[in-house]
């Protein structure tokens, strides 16, 4: 077995067990393959088990520190991860027919892999060449576990396309639709692992539609921008909202939601594709007034250097969203950018809400905590999702 030597300078995060070591915190070795299993040394002494990377910054994935007490080959390392991340996520009350995320990357010892659960089918998402080499293994360990029947790899990530990785779609255990239907709350949610967004949908926004669907609506006129898949308008409507009108630039992402419209045998609804900046001004110079205004936009703020244009991208969207509020009516707004935090987003809400004239009581809190749960501690770069719910005085 090679082995990979990290340098002193990265002692703390050998401490705190770190699990994505990047590749200035190592000693490279040209005779090493990419994605090879390894030993992890530490000045010379054996530390762990980890995949060899090299891919853009990252240089090792840790799988395990024998201070953790692993199994030392590959296959058994890989299915005491599987086993442990499953039986957390059984005590938690996560169920396939919900959809639930089996593993988060580094907070389950698995550094650059996603599984996701929707009924019969777990879909795997992997940015690193160790879990790509060694994918027919996990989807057999899954199975083997009775976690899922079908395994699905969706490796169609924009990052893979940047390093090099290659893209790929398809079933690695079992075939048939590549799709699930989910039930969340009151409604039935399609879930289309080949099309959709992520692993086919949005596990982290379910905080705030299980609250949506526990209030009453009743006569509400909602606005649902980057509406996605329909799920919230869904939710909406079931709780007795009159309609709703949801905006949403991706075709794709329409063919989704009008599915989940069918499925739930709803027509209380108006779709407007286009961008939603401009679907907003329009709205605004029509009048338009809504009792619940929805915006779950994409990252704005992508890194550090994007951080001013992207806040003023959500400054611009939370003074819109005001505007098409009905006082005393209700806003949900969240950010999906890790570089802005909880307090700026809360901070941008307050600023525009005083300069429009507006009172802000907060009614919920989707905090990165519940919305990316099962992380670290000391993973706080998992824990990237916030959003409000206040209503407007």
């Amino acid at each position: 077995m090679h082995t990979v030597e990290i340098k002193s300078e990265a002692e703390r995060s050998l401490r705190e067990k770190v699990y994505t070591i990047y590749s200035k915190w190592i000693k490279a070795d040209s005779t090493v393959p990419s994605g090879s299993f390894v030993k992890v040394l530490f000045k010379g002494e054996h530390v762990g088990y980890g995949f060899y990377e090299r891919i853009g910054p990252i240089g090792l994935r840790v799988l395990a520190y024998l201070s953790e007490g692993p199994p030392d080959t590959l296959e058994e390392i890989m299915r005491w991860r599987i086993q442990r991340a499953y039986k957390l996520r059984t005590l938690m009350g996560e169920k396939a027919d919900a959809g639930y995320r089996l593993v988060y990357a580094d907070s389950d010892g698995m550094p650059g892999l996603i599984i996701d659960v929707y009924g019969k089918t777990s879909v795997i998402q992997s940015s690193s060449i160790g879990w790509d080499s060694n994918k027919m293994k996990l989807a057999k360990i899954i199975v083997d576990e009775g976690i899922s029947q079908r395994v699905y790899l969706k490796n169609d990530q924009r990052g893979r396309k940047e390093f090099g990785l290659p893209v790929e779609r398809a079933f690695l255990i079992g075939g048939g639709e590549e799709k699930e239907i989910i039930r969340e709350g009151k409604a039935n949610l399609v879930v289309d692992f080949k099309l959709g967004q992520k692993t086919g949908f949005y596990l982290d926004q379910r905080p705030i539609r299980e609250k949506i669907s526990m209030m009453k609506l009743d006569g509400y006129r909602v606005l649902d921008l980057f509406s996605y898949n329909g799920s919230f308008t869904v939710h909406a409507l079931l709780s007795g909202a009159v309609n709703s009108v949801m905006v949403e630039e991706s075709p794709t992402a329409i063919k989704i939601a009008l599915e989940n419209m069918r499925l739930n045998s709803l027509d209380s609804y108006e779709l407007i594709r286009g961008r939603v900046e401009k679907i907003c001004d329009s709205l605004i110079a029509k009048r338009r007034k809504f009792d619940l205004v929805i915006a779950d936009p994409p990252a704005f703020i992508t890194s550090k250097s994007h951080y001013n244009k992207g806040a003023r991208a959500y400054a611009k969207l939370i003074e819109s969203v005001l505007k098409l509020v009905e006082p005393g009516g209700l806003v949900y707004i969240s950010s999906c950018s890790y570089y802005l935090k909880e307090n700026e987003l809360l901070e941008m809400i307050k600023k525009e809400a005083v300069n429009n004239g507006f009172g802000i009581r907060l009614l919920f809190h989707n905090s990165p905590i519940n919305s990316c749960s099962y992380t670290r501690i000391i993973d706080e770069q998992l824990r990237y999702l916030k959003g409000y719910l206040f209503r407007v005085e």
